[in-house]
């Protein structure tokens, strides 16, 4: 069986104090591959890359969608990693892949305004967290290696092509 491939990219925004934005999720069609729907998760803004987009593009466009940043707002460093993992994506089983590209901004007034419908539906609410936060939330934060990989970021320490991380892993 072949699966729908999901090509999408996930920005690691990051603000001046180095606090990455993520949203917060609610979608009970949306699980691990076993099933496995969590309540409420967090991951950082992104999606799908459209037909005919390039993925810079899809990023500006996701920036302002989930978080209501303009073009001028962004200043976007480079793509630092990369995966796949199959996942239930709106009760469909599919395979997604990822890239991340990092980006800053200088302003911290995001908001869920610009969301799309089916988004609107399942997109509850932005947070920025720092390191220690993202090592200490209750709640889940997609991917789950993210307290480990996220220190060179956070550093400018980035690769110098972009390198494969384990996205698949599941919460403990």
């Amino acid at each position: 069986m072949t699966l729908p491939t999901h090509k999408s990219v996930r920005i690691l925004l990051l603000n001046d104090t180095n606090e990455l934005l993520l949203v917060c999720a609610e979608d009970p069609t949306t699980g691990s591959k076993d099933g496995k729907v969590l309540p409420c998760f967090w991951f950082t803004i992104g999606g799908q890359i459209e037909s005919g987009e390039t993925l810079l593009a899809a990023a500006q466009r996701e920036l302002y969608e989930e978080a209501g940043l303009e073009k001028d707002d962004i200043v976007f460093g480079p793509i630092v990693w990369y995966g796949e993992y199959e996942m239930i994506l709106s009760g469909v089983l599919t395979r997604m892949q990822q890239q991340f590209i990092v980006a800053h901004t200088n302003n911290s007034n995001v908001s869920l305004h610009n969301l799309t419908v089916n988004e609107q539906e399942v997109l509850k609410k932005l947070a920025w967290f720092n390191l220690e936060q993202i090592k200490t939330c209750k709640q889940v934060i997609y991917p789950v290696i993210l307290p480990s990989i996220l220190p060179d970021i956070l550093n400018k320490q980035y690769p110098e092509s972009p390198i494969w991380v384990d996205l698949g892993r599941d919460p403990a």
